[in-house]
């Protein structure tokens, strides 16, 4: 999947569509308050608050529920690559929605299901099913406390050989992953060089290093090693010594765009100016 920049008419028309929600919205209210001032027993009961105020309420009442239909579709088949979205109809205005019998068949654009094997597989499958009757689904506690068993191990030792390292390091998720292992390698005094739409775990791992950070234009290794070039030039900026480690982080596939790094060419400029990198 290939980023494309998003069309001014798509967005102005888009921006002009909410506008107008806003403005119709702002005069139904009006007109309501309008009416209810001439009702009876209109005043509020002394001790409550109001039930209805402020631009929270007027979005729920005026644009959410409009479109809430979009949002929060249930499924009727296992979140494969294609699956059944469930129909619904609404007799207030969308207020509520009623599930019906007719599902759509739609195609699944976003879900962290990468390997499919949340859905139906004939492998994949069987063996989950005997890993939770023996392990169960989890050990209710962090690794450190007791929370790793025989598969983690294995795992490990698998990655290891797998990368011709002596050992590997297993994390229960990506986010953690990043966040918690960039503190780890680099420290005050290191350069980051990282990818301008790296996911914010790397961003937030990064800025918890206390290491400097630059950023280079996504996916650009012609802009990469002007960045890394000036930084090896000029050194730390107020001393203007060497950084003490430079590293160049970036995404192998950038998630949130559905592009691939172009790896060989940031390779080759990391080595040609001998700097360290972490794909992730």
């Amino acid at each position: 999947m290939v980023r494309r920049r998003l069309r001014y008419t798509t967005a102005l028309t888009t921006l002009f569509s909410y506008g107008l929600l806003f403005a119709f919205g702002q005069l139904r209210d009006f007109f309501r308050n309008l009416i209810d001032c001439f009702k009876p027993n209109n005043a509020v009961v002394k001790g409550y608050a109001p039930i209805c105020v402020g631009l929270e309420d007027f979005f729920v009442r005026r644009l959410y529920l409009r479109v809430q239909d979009c949002f929060g579709r249930p499924i009727a088949s296992a979140p494969d690559s294609w699956f059944d979205v469930v129909q619904r109809t609404s007799n207030d205005n969308n207020k509520t929605l009623q599930r019906t019998s007719n599902t759509t068949r739609c195609l699944n654009l976003t879900s962290y299901n990468y390997l499919g094997f949340a859905a139906a597989d004939e492998y994949c499958i069987p063996h989950v099913v005997q890993s939770l009757k023996k392990y169960s689904a989890s050990t209710c506690s962090a690794r450190v406390d007791g929370g790793t068993t025989k598969l983690h191990t294995e795992l490990e030792e698998l990655v290891a050989r797998f990368v011709g390292k002596p050992a590997a390091i297993l994390f229960g998720m990506g986010y953690v992953t990043n966040s918690a292992t960039i503190p780890c390698l680099i420290g005050k005094g290191g350069l980051i060089i990282s990818d301008s739409l790296n996911h914010n775990s790397i961003v937030n791992g990064a800025r918890g290093s206390d290491a400097t950070v630059r950023a280079f234009q996504h996916n650009s290794p012609a802009h990469l090693e002007k960045v890394l070039r000036e930084q090896v030039a000029s050194g730390h900026p107020r001393t203007h010594r060497a950084w003490k480690k430079i590293i160049v982080i970036v995404e192998g596939i950038y998630s949130m765009e559905g592009e691939l790094c172009k790896l060989p060419e940031i390779i080759a400029v990391c080595k040609k100016y001998k700097v360290r990198r972490i794909f992730l």
